[in-house]
């Protein structure tokens, strides 16, 4: 009887309704982060991802109004009973909610924040809203949500690329796979130095990430996942998610490491004609064109200046760089190959910009490495000439511009060694209309 009225003690974050505050829950704070407003800096308050004992998570917000009330705020892990707070429906306009959950809770001036010495409710450590990485696609066009995702690092021998300019921008790369689709991950910053440094204590591979409350972005036509101030990674954590993931390992169709696709799933390889001609179909899709780099273009820029949060491309507003999507101004942006070109196969010419990613794979160095090569920004870099000539697979992803006509240049988001002998795989003939 004890133990039942000490569960009928509580409420269930489920249950919570906006007519009322004296509510008393039972929650694990999951995620703590600090609220800052990008333009001044200053503080806005504390958020943080709450769980109950029945998984159920909800976002809470203490402002820096009233932070001095609490002298002991919540901390990431630890068991608290939460009282006589308000509860407030998300409005369709509030975007990168880090919790799907139409409430959330806001701290008053007499809401009470007790420490809990023990976990007698079973509140789990973690709790996760997972989507497949299929899916992630969906949620470019969402702006309402992050994302948790679960997939295995292709490659753990990476390393955080700091910028020449100012040491403490740094970021770091990797993709990851659930055995049927993979996306690319990029963090930033103080998130990317910690991935860094736990892929280095890890003994057992492969290793298992779980991404909570990711970004979802879209760079030179490729998906992105990065970090934003609520995202937290897990590697080989003992969620089930993870039990699931390492036993698709025993199945023999599964691969973590990077191979040629089947002929059934690859993108389909066509002429240089054949993609001028595309049907509308073909929006948003992948395909490949074997091509030889004609020339590569030194009236462009072969970078662009980008946002070192968001990687989006920056604009010069009254003399800084700014950038509008995090709207506020970058004083020293990163550097990412944008490298023009001009290709041809023996049915045509296609003018393709080769992506930042594939480049410094390539050459095993960053726009920054190169431009400290060449010593000024006049100078068109000779290690970038020398993809002229070269014979590419490339694989390019076809947008809406390209299919209208509005646009001639096509965005490369893969370049590979051609293949030797077609074969099978020779360019395929579309049936068009006549």
């Amino acid at each position: 009887m004890e133990n039942k009225a000490l569960f009928n003690k509580y409420d269930k974050v489920q249950h919570l309704k906006t007519e009322r505050t004296d509510w008393t829950i039972r929650v694990r704070a999951q995620a703590v982060w600090k609220g800052i407003n990008r333009m001044t800096q200053e503080f806005r308050g504390l958020n943080v991802i709450f769980i109950d004992d029945s998984n159920s998570r909800i976002h809470a917000f203490l402002s820096a109004k009233i932070c001095d009330l609490f002298p002991k705020p919540p901390k990431e892990g630890g068991i608290y009973s939460l009282s006589n707070f308000h509860v407030r429906v998300y409005s369709d306009d509030e975007k990168n909610r880090a919790v799907r959950f139409s409430k959330h809770i806001y701290f008053a001036n007499h809401t009470q924040l007790i420490l809990e010495e023990d976990n007698i409710t079973n509140i789990a450590p973690y709790a996760f809203d997972l989507y497949e990485l299929n899916d992630v696609k969906k949620f470019v066009s969402d702006s309402r949500f992050l994302i948790d995702v679960v997939g295995i690092i292709e490659d753990c021998n990476m390393k955080c690329v700091r910028s020449r300019e100012d040491e403490s921008k740094m970021h770091i790369k990797f993709r990851i796979t659930d055995g049927r689709s993979t996306v690319n991950v990029t963090f930033f910053n103080t998130l990317a130095e910690d991935l860094e440094k736990e892929l280095k204590n890890m003994k057992e591979e492969p290793v298992t990430i779980i991404i909570a409350s990711a970004k979802v972005n879209e760079h030179e036509g490729a998906l992105c996942l990065n970090n934003y101030p609520a995202t937290r990674f897990y590697l080989n954590n003992d969620h089930y998610s993870v039990k699931i993931m390492k036993e698709r390992l025993l199945d023999p169709t599964f691969s973590i490491k990077e191979k040629v696709a089947e002929e059934g799933n690859a993108p389909p390889i066509f002429t240089v004609a054949d993609i001028k001609k595309l049907p509308k179909e073909y929006t948003e899709s992948k395909v490949r064109c074997q091509i030889t780099v004609k020339k590569v273009e030194q009236k462009t820029n072969w970078y662009d200046y980008v946002c070192t949060s968001c990687g989006e491309e920056v604009d010069i507003v009254e003399g800084r760089y700014k950038c509008l999507k995090c709207v506020r101004n970058i004083p020293y942006p990163d550097r990412r190959f944008r490298l023009a070109t001009i290709c041809n196969d023996t049915t045509g010419i296609l003018a393709i910009v080769f992506p930042d990613d594939e480049i410094q794979r390539i050459l095993g160095k960053n726009a920054f490495d190169v431009a400290d090569e060449v010593g000024d920004d006049m100078t068109f870099p000779l290690v970038l000439k020398s993809f002229e000539k070269k014979e590419l697979l490339v694989t390019l992803k076809i947008g809406e511009r390209n299919l209208n006509k509005s646009s001639n240049i096509y965005t490369a988001i893969e370049l590979n060694d051609p293949v030797e002998s077609l074969g099978n795989h020779s360019p395929k003939k579309l049936n068009l209309p006549k």
